[in-house]
Order: C-alpha cells, then structure tokens, then sequence
C-alpha cells in the first residue's frame, strides 16, 4: 500500500510513482542539487542554490520546473532571485500560496522560449532568504517537473534534507507540573528559549531552586532541556526559579495537594500535525516535544484525516500506543475530521483506545492499494457512526471552522476558544448561546512539530502563541482523564498555566445542578503574572467585573483586539501598525503588553511618539505609558484614527469599534504591573434563576494572558 498521488481535489496534483527506482525517476525526469549549509538557524538569512539537471523529459515553451515545500515553512520573500540556463529564458516567479497542498509554497521556473533537453541545467539562486523559524530535523525541499497544459507535476530525485536550529537563547523558560500530591517528587524542566521561542542551549547549568530539595537529572537526549527532581515540604503554592549565565526564570504555579485529592494536569488534546498531516517533523518528535519540551501530561496527534492513507494509519496507531504511559504522559489517537465547514467543519477525533478503521472526510491522495473503509464527507453520517464508537470529538475554529448546526451532544463536549489561529471567544459563545452544554479547552493546533509550546513565527499559518487545557482528574490516564473530559472538569488557557478553580454552591467546575437558592460563585486563582480582573459570565453577559490589579494614577493604557471575520488564522488577521502622537508633555516608561511574534514591535521613538507594528487575530495587544503634561492623543492605525482626551481616558475607559468581526480600540487608565498574583473571591446571583443558566469565568493577568472556565449549569428548582 503506497501513495501514487497527492494533492486536493481540484488542485494541483504530484505523482510520487512509488514504484520507480532511483535509477529510473533519475533517467526519467532528473534530479535537483541543493547547495546550503546542512543546519540553518532559526529566522536567519541564508544564501541558497539549486541546480537543476534534466532527464529525459524535455522542457519545452510553457512548461516549468518547481522546487516546493510544505505548509508550515515560512521561508520569507528573498531580497534577490537569479537564474541561469543556457538554451532556454526562464522566468522565476516565488508563490506563498500554491496549488500543491500540503506543498503550499514554491518557486515555478517556467520556460518562455526554447527548449531544454537531457542533461541541461537550470540553476536558481535565492539571496538573503529568511529561514523558518522553527527547530526541526530532515526537512526537504521537494523538485518538481510539470508540462503548460496541465495540474499534474512529477516528483524528481530530492536533494540531501537539511536541519533548522535554534537560535541564542533570549531568556530561560521554567515548566513545572500544575499540582503535585504530597509526599511525591515532581519533574521541572529549565531551558533556554530563542526569539522565535524555541528550545535553546544555554552556555551554564540552570541553579534551580524554591524545593525543600533538588536534584539535577541531567539534560534530555533530543533537546536542550535540564532535568529536575523536586520535592516540597507541605501543602501549599509554590515557585520554582532559576538562573544561568545572566538569565532569570521563575516557573507557573505548583500546588501541592492531598495524596486522595483529584489532580490538575496540563497537556494539548489540540497539539497540532507533523509531517503525516500538513506539519513538520514526525510524530515521534511530535509527542517528544509535547513531553519534554513543553512538558504536557497529555497529547494528541491531530492530522487532519484527508492526508492519512492506510499504512500511515497504522504507524499513527502504533505510535500513540508506544508512547501512551500513564502516570507519565497520556497518548490519545486521534485525528482531525476535516471536510469543508457547509458539511460540518474540523472536528477532533479522541479514541479512548484504539481504531484500525479510519472514517475520513476525504482523500487528498490516492493509493496503488486503496483503503476500503469507506468515507464519510458530511456531519450527518459521520456522528451517526462516530455515536456507536468509544470516542469524544472537539469542536473548534481551524482551518474550516466546526460548523454549530451540526451537533451531537453525547460525544461533543468539548469547544476551542483558544489556539494559534486565534482567540475565538465568539466561537464559544455561539455555542453557549445554542444551549450546548460546553467543556472548554485551548490547544495548539499548530503545524511547526512544537504542541505545548508553539509561537507564530512570521505569521504565515498562524497567529498567536498557542493554548492549554487543564484537566481536574482521579488519575493521569487515558480512563481517568476521558472520565474528566466527560464531565467538562476542565478549563483552558492562552498558553500560560494559570491556576483556577471555579465553584457554584460546592458544584465544581463543568457540573450541573439544581440551585435552591441564589446560586453562590467561588473563585479561586494562581496567576502566572499580576492579576486583572475576573469576570463572571452567566450565559453570554458579563455579569459581575472584579478588578484586582490598582491603576496607576498617571499612565495610560492603549489596546487593539478583534479580527477580521469569525474565520481561519488567515480570515482573523488584523494589521494594526500604528503611531500615536502627543502634541505637547511627555511620554514615558513604556511597556509593551501581549506581544506574541518578534514581528510585533512598540518603540518609544522620541518623547511625543510611540510607533508599533503588530497584528491580532481575536487577541488583545498594546502597551502602557507614562503621561505627563499631555492633553490630547492622536492615535493612527491602519484600522482607522482615534483622537484621545487624557484627562477623559484617565477617568473613564474609552472603547472605540474599528468594523470588522470584532476590531475594536481601548484606552483606559492602567493597571500597576506590580500587584497581586493571587485571588479569591465570592460572588452571588441577584436572584433566583428562573430557567437554565451557564455561569463561567474569565480570568485575564496584566500581561494579557486568559483563563476560561467550563460552564456549571444551574437548573432552577422548578425543573424538578
């Protein structure tokens, strides 16, 4: 069982012709050279040359030769592009958004005049070219040839694969696990972090401290990441903090618990694809990363299944079972449902166990060996099957959003409202507002092999750093944890492990009841930074804001937020750069807030300007500033002009709407980035409920970073 051909329906297709030699496809259609250093690093810029060599398949007036490679690769525009053939002119044309998928990108040598025959060469030079920005292994550029009147290109002979590295490491990451039973050691990993956030050598040990005991484990094997064993004294919260060679860190928050008490753990059911989907890397590496870099207790793999043929199905399976151990780190199977949204949209495919048969949506391949279980491209049969199987589907905004009109509540419990596409608080309220019963979740979704720890790079896929789930279970199993799933006794964050525990009436997090009297909320958080404000949501209202941080009597806080269009990473993509101008006073003591790229930038340029670049998809980005003497603002972005009254904003938040799906400028008075990391509060209903309610929580820090609670659903007495 091999794949002949690859490509979407309608699209470009590549004949792979699994059945030729080396030898033949050599003799046949040639091969392409590649000359660049075996190991790249991260974002820099590098000089690459191919070198074509023909077999003997001429190259006549309109056809082309391509050199592709995949989806996630965001190799930027090169500052220069040369050619050279002798027998033929030849025009080179770069493409960001191809018709080989997942070969999204390429640059087409297409011959204009002339011909080309056996043994001729073509070479094509591409200047200052920005490398990806993310750290893998193997990665390929993949040769094509193809003729003027066709979609069809056929694979010649690859070149060596070559590595991308990380970067000098810019600061030190510490990842510690949520919750800890006492009288057990738990794990830390330290490691240095690039500026496109991936896992760096540091030049020293990490000293690690803030444990009744520490014990250095050494360095994992496949990544720069320092193992620690550490063990606290009692219950409580705790910090772990480290330093290296002038770098500081200081871990998430890690309470220890009871031995009898159920755990939180943090992990990505959402983690994203490798190389057997539209990703980077293997799925070996995949789950690697999940565990030892961004330290996950629980992954999936979540290709979306029109890329899985049969044989990769079973290394699939294989894969997530040899990995799967519990108490360590939970391997769920699964795959992404993935037809378009009119037919349903992406869904996320948990099996409990195990599946040899897999449903798809469709096949962007065919085999020499089809697979026979047949397919199912529409949300009516395929929850139908998916009802009779042990399963658990989450719904979410990806690259074809779930379609809501389509639901089946017995095994969907679970809603996105945070991944690298974006924030999609909406997408949850829709659902919210539909009645569903909603167990919310964030994830990764990503396609750079970095499930846990992923960051957007040059925002060619993707827009934001990605989500987390926290799951309260009994055990840290795939039983245990499909338990709590079950029941929503889960919540999700924008990446950073915040701590939240959310009650009504003693009723934890995700459950449903009937309240008898007013029902009483209690809240309570562990931040990862100072904490804002907490909302408490019934339904899709804000109901009751607690500010927690102080405001800081003489600065200002500028914020832009929303997207385009309730869509895919690419539909919810805001521009904002901008300037801001004061016309007499002082400005000062700048601090950016919820930067997610190195692409995002805000600069103090002299004393009356502050310049940024930056985009959001659903996220809230800005920075604060000291003002002094300043009467008026004039603020200009390339989503439109707000004219700001100081003496107004520091007195009253202003909002502004800027079209859109939700594009929208805020300033207001800002918090102190000093405050408190901890909070606890108890808030109560006005009255009775009347009829069904969902009450839920918005935690949001000062460095814009979120928690979202799972709904507890209140009944009213009547209903009995």
């Amino acid at each position: 069982m091999a794949v002949v051909r690859s490509g979407a329906p309608g699209g470009g297709q590549v004949w792979h012709e699994p059945a030729l030699t080396q030898v033949e496809r050599l003799k046949r259609w040639g091969h392409m050279q590649c000359r660049m250093p075996v190991q790249l690093v991260t974002g820099e810029s590098v000089d690459v040359e191919f070198t074509f060599v023909l077999g003997e398949q001429p190259l006549e007036k309109g056809s082309a030769l391509r050199v592709a490679w995949r989806w996630p690769f965001d190799w930027n525009l090169p500052d220069r592009i040369e050619t050279e053939c002798e027998g033929a002119e030849v025009v080179a044309h770069f493409e960001l958004q191809g018709d080989l998928n997942p070969w999204h990108h390429h640059i087409q040598l297409t011959v204009v005049s002339g011909v080309l025959g056996a043994g001729a060469e073509i070479v094509l030079r591409c200047l200052g070219w920005g490398a990806p920005t993310f750290i893998t292994r193997a990665a390929l550029f993949m040769p094509l040839i193809g003729s003027d009147k066709k979609s069809d290109w056929y694979r010649m002979v690859d070149p060596d694969p070559y590595d991308i590295i990380a970067g000098p490491a810019r600061r030190l990451m510490v990842i510690a696990e949520g919750e800890v039973s006492c009288n057990q050691d738990s794990t830390v990993r330290v490691y240095g972090q690039d500026r496109w956030g991936n896992p760096a050598p540091l030049e020293q040990v990490p000293e690690l401290s803030g444990a009744e005991k520490v014990i250095y484990q050494g360095c994992d094997t496949r990544f720069p990441v320092h193992i620690y064993q550490v063990h606290f004294g009692g219950e409580g919260v705790y910090r772990m903090y480290a330093c290296s060679a002038g770098f500081e860190g200081e871990s998430n928050p890690i309470r220890i618990v009871s031995s009898n008490s159920p755990r939180l753990y943090w992990g990505d059911l959402h983690a994203g694809q490798s190389d057997i989907g539209c990703g980077a890397g293997t799925l070996g590496d995949h789950f690697a990363y999940a565990r030892d870099v961004a330290g996950l207790q629980f992954a999936s793999q979540q290709a979306n299944d029109h890329y899985i043929d049969g044989q990769t199905w079973q290394e699939v399976r294989a894969v997530s079972h040899a990995l799967d151990e519990s108490g360590r780190f939970v391997c769920y199977l699964g795959c992404e449902w993935s037809p378009f949204t009119e037919d349903g949209g992406d869904r996320n495919v948990f099996y409990r166990a195990d599946e040899p048969h897999l449903r798809r949506s469709d096949r962007f391949f065919s085999e020499d060996d089809p697979d026979p279980d047949t397919d199912l491209p529409q949300a009516p049969e395929f929850l139908q099957v998916m009802r009779e199987r042990d399963v658990l589907l989450g719904l979410h905004v990806g690259g074809r959003p779930t379609n809501l009109d389509f639901h089946e509540a017995s095994i969907e419990p679970l809603f996105e409202i945070h991944s690298t596409h974006g924030t999609s608080e909406w997408f949850v309220l829709d659902a919210i507002r539909r009645g569903y019963r909603v167990g919310i979740t964030g994830g990764t979704d990503g396609v750079m092999g970095r499930p846990g720890a992923c960051h957007p790079g040059r925002r060619l896929t993707r827009n934001v750093n990605n989500g987390l789930t926290a799951i309260r279970a009994d055990e840290l199993s795939r039983s245990g944890l499909w338990s709590a799933l079950k029941a929503r006794q889960c919540y999700a964050t924008s990446g950073a492990r915040i701590l939240l525990d959310v009650e009504a009436d003693g009723h934890k997090m995700g459950s449903e009841y009937v309240a008898t009297g007013v029902p009483e909320l209690h809240v309570q958080v562990e931040g990862t930074a100072p904490i804002e404000r907490i909302d408490i949501l019934c339904d899709t209202d804000v109901v009751y804001s607690e500010q927690i941080a102080d405001r800081h009597d003489k600065y200002l806080r500028v914020l832009w937020s929303g997207a385009e269009s309730e869509g895919t990473a690419g539909d919810q993509r805001v521009h904002w750069d901008g300037t801001l101008r004061a016309v007499q006073g002082t400005l000062s003591d700048l601090v950016p807030v919820g930067l997610q790229s190195p692409l995002d930038q805000v600069e103090l340029r002299d004393d009356r300007t502050v310049d940024w670049r930056s985009a959001t998809g659903g996220n809230e980005m800005g920075f604060t500033f000291c003002v002094e003497g300043v009467e008026r603002l004039f603020i200009q972005t390339l989503q439109g002009s707000v004219e700001v009254d100081v003496k107004d904003a520091l007195e009253r938040t202003q909002h502004h709407a800027l079209g859109g799906a939700s594009k929208r400028m805020r300033i207001e008075t800002a918090p102190r980035l000093d405050g408190k990391r901890q909070a606890e509060m108890r808030w109560r209903a006005e009255e009775l409920v009347t009829e069904q309610r969902a009450y839920w929580v918005r935690v949001i820090q000062v460095d814009g970073e979120r928690a979202w609670s799972s709904p507890i659903y209140v009944h009213p007495a009547s209903d009995t």
